[in-house]
């Protein structure tokens, strides 16, 4: 044919362009054969399929920590409210058994405390009335010296009548006052002094025995049951 040169041509497949929404594929070029390109898009899907399975992996642990961390955080604060519940719980019954312990110790000073402050006031007041007593002694021997012969009979009053031998022994200033108003004797034995005796003391001396009526002792009884009534409790009234 005029024109035409007859011999072999070089061709290339005519493709289709692709339909809108459809995948666009690479054409096969002419140096490419079918099975490389088979083998080029069954790469291309597994390395999309591996691609979307890690990034799929990947969302679904940050989603598991996610709500790992959330669970993990509720858990925790419930077991941390719970200790703290326990431990409120073991510092209120701590507290509360210090304060039974201080109320108690309270209680037992105070208790002590009172007695202390009783007693002391209880010796106060027996030193107050020993010295009024011996205030009175002293004042009721200086004005009624006939005083003295009351003590000196009931002295004698303990010994034997049948006694032969008698003598009697006064302070020097009792007898020297019972001189003064015309006393020298008592029941018939002769006053004699002793400086050794205390105002208001007398001995009485006899072949068998000595009789002393001593003034403190006759006190000190006296304060010995002003100190037992200061202890006796209260009577009802």
């Amino acid at each position: 044919m005029t024109g035409h040169t007859k011999g072999t041509r070089a061709y290339r497949r005519y493709r289709f362009p692709p339909l809108y929404g459809e995948p666009s594929v690479q054409e096969a070029t002419q140096e490419e054969e079918p099975p490389a390109y088979s083998q080029r898009l069954e790469q291309g899907y597994e390395e999309g399929f591996q691609q979307g399975r890690n990034a799929g992996l990947e969302s679904g642990r940050q989603e598991g920590l996610k709500l790992g961390l959330a669970q993990g955080m509720e858990q925790g604060t419930e077991q941390g409210r719970q200790q703290g519940m326990a431990q409120l719980r073991e510092l209120q019954h701590t507290l509360a058994d210090e304060l039974r312990q201080w109320q108690s110790g309270a209680e037992q000073q105070w208790q002590q405390l009172s007695m202390s402050a009783l007693r002391q006031q209880r010796e106060q007041l027996c030193e107050l009335v020993e010295q009024v007593a011996r205030r009175v002694i002293r004042t009721e021997l200086t004005l009624n010296p006939e005083q003295v012969l009351a003590i000196v009979e009931e002295a004698l009053a303990g010994i034997d009548a049948r006694t032969q031998e008698l003598q009697l022994f006064v302070n020097p200033d009792d007898r020297a006052r019972l001189s003064e108003i015309g006393i020298t004797e008592c029941q018939g034995w002769a006053l004699h002094e002793d400086a050794a005796l205390a105002p208001g003391d007398c001995r009485i001396e006899t072949e068998t025995l000595t009789l002393e009526a001593l003034t403190e002792e006759r006190l000190q009884k006296g304060m010995a049951r002003v100190a037992q009534s200061l202890d006796a409790p209260d009577e009802p009234a």
